[in-house]
């Protein structure tokens, strides 16, 4: 797999390169900043299996850059991840809204970003298939990041999760998740449980009625919550 990673920092490009590596990619190209990036994909077509990019660059920073990306024809299932010190609410939101696929905070461990690789290739070899049906499972993908792609689709519908131990899901209406259920948990409680869930089996199903709401809080807090809990898990693993 083809990785394009930025970052103004070349101390930076050297040690994600690095862990990319450690992770099993096979080819990295480099890019200083989000207007070498987006030269770079425009030469390469964008061939690339994923953009891994910093937020804070000169020139064109990376939220700038995923905006660009989704709005070029061949960007809209790139996926990308943002990599930063940065984990304000207000930045991850942007992050998420501009169209990121995902967000690590760093220090990260080399698990970490290999589990959010996977997760977004997995989202992104689903969202290319012709099937009419978005399914498939947990253990290949994140339940965070299959969020993030439903809010930033503005899909509705809802999402079932086949679990041992009987059924679970998310409803969404144009991409905000307004119920969230699991045994005996409901609402935001049930929600973060369905974040840490690593297998089970899911199906998308859209167009139907939204549940009775009974989460109030955004998507993109949700996600911002789910996201920090993962990362800080993944650190004291």
């Amino acid at each position: 797999m083809k990785v394009l990673l930025v970052d103004d920092s070349m101390l930076s490009r050297k040690v994600q390169a690095k862990v990319l590596r450690e992770v099993g990619v096979s080819e990295i190209v480099e890019a200083k900043d989000g207007l070498d990036a987006f030269a770079k994909l425009e030469d390469a077509n964008f061939e690339v299996g994923l953009v891994l990019t910093d937020w804070n660059m000169p020139g064109l920073d990376g939220v700038s850059l995923i905006k660009k990306i989704r709005a070029h024809p061949r960007g809209g299932n790139l996926p990308v991840i943002v990599i930063s010190s940065e984990f304000q609410p207000d930045k991850v939101g942007q992050a998420f809204k501009a169209g990121a696929s995902a967000y690590v905070t760093k220090p990260f461990r080399t698990e970490v970003l290999r589990q959010r690789i996977a997760s977004v290739r997995g989202i992104a070899d689903l969202t290319s298939s012709d099937k009419p049906l978005l399914e498939g499972d947990l253990s290949r993908l994140g339940f965070a990041e299959l969020v993030s792609f439903l809010n930033y689709s503005q899909k509705s519908g809802e999402l079932i999760v086949n679990l041992e131990s009987g059924e679970a899901g998310a409803s969404f209406e144009n991409g905000e998740v307004r119920d969230a259920w699991i045994g005996r948990f409901s609402s935001e409680a049930a929600f973060r449980a369905l974040t840490r869930l690593e297998r089970g089996s899911f199906s998308f199903h859209e167009g139907r009625p939204p549940r009775t709401q009974r989460i109030q809080a955004s998507t993109l807090s949700l996600l911002m919550e789910a996201v920090k809990a993962l990362d800080e898990e993944g650190k004291g693993g």
